[in-house]
């Protein structure tokens, strides 16, 4: 018996693997948003975390968590506990989910001296990179459309994973304006 509980945890996480955060497009699982899942009966609770208090992906995430668990035959119903201990950072997210949000790639001092110098942005840098090198970084952004970028606590957490080029996908903006908005502010755009 304790055997088919553990292979149903395992399709659960499968399942949860299914589901993307819409504006990192990283599974939630590889994000390091799952803390446990518990199983009583034909019940699922599922503990987890968000990148921010307040995420304004709760209810869509809530929604397609429910959804994927309760395809399995064996669950009957879900409840999703929302925990925040152990705060969530970067370090919870497996490193293909790093690897696929640039994260943690060593930048050479040189470029890293001139970048300061010219105000460069790439695309594969987390927008918190360029909040800490560039004081006026976040009313930029903020002036050309990236008004969650304010929001508490926002270049803390997804602004440590947040590229320019996820953000201009997730918000549903052109990559190329803008690019274009930012040089007209003074910034270099490397692709």
């Amino acid at each position: 018996m304790k055997t088919d509980r553990v292979k149903l945890a395992d399709q659960v996480i499968q399942k949860l693997h299914t589901i993307e955060d819409p504006e990192l497009f990283v599974d939630i699982v590889n994000l390091g948003l799952i803390y446990g899942v518990d199983l009583a009966g034909n019940k699922c609770t599922i503990s987890m975390t968000l990148t921010t208090m307040g995420c304004p992906l709760n209810d869509y995430l809530e929604e397609h968590i429910k959804q994927a668990v309760l395809s399995l035959p064996e669950i009957k119903q879900v409840e999703i506990k929302l925990v925040w201990y152990p705060v969530w950072t970067v370090d919870r997210m497996s490193e293909a989910a790093k690897k696929a949000l640039g994260v943690g790639q060593p930048v050479k001092q040189e470029k890293r001296a001139a970048d300061k110098r010219k105000k460069v942005l790439d695309l594969h840098t987390p927008i918190k990179t360029f909040a800490d090198r560039y004081p006026e970084f976040v009313k930029d952004m903020y002036d050309i459309g990236f008004t969650r970028i304010t929001i508490p606590g926002m270049l803390n957490t997804v602004g440590r994973v947040m590229t320019l080029k996820l953000g201009a996908k997730a918000m549903g903006f052109d990559l190329d304006k803008v690019k274009h908005d930012l040089e007209q502010k003074g910034y270099q755009i490397d692709d």
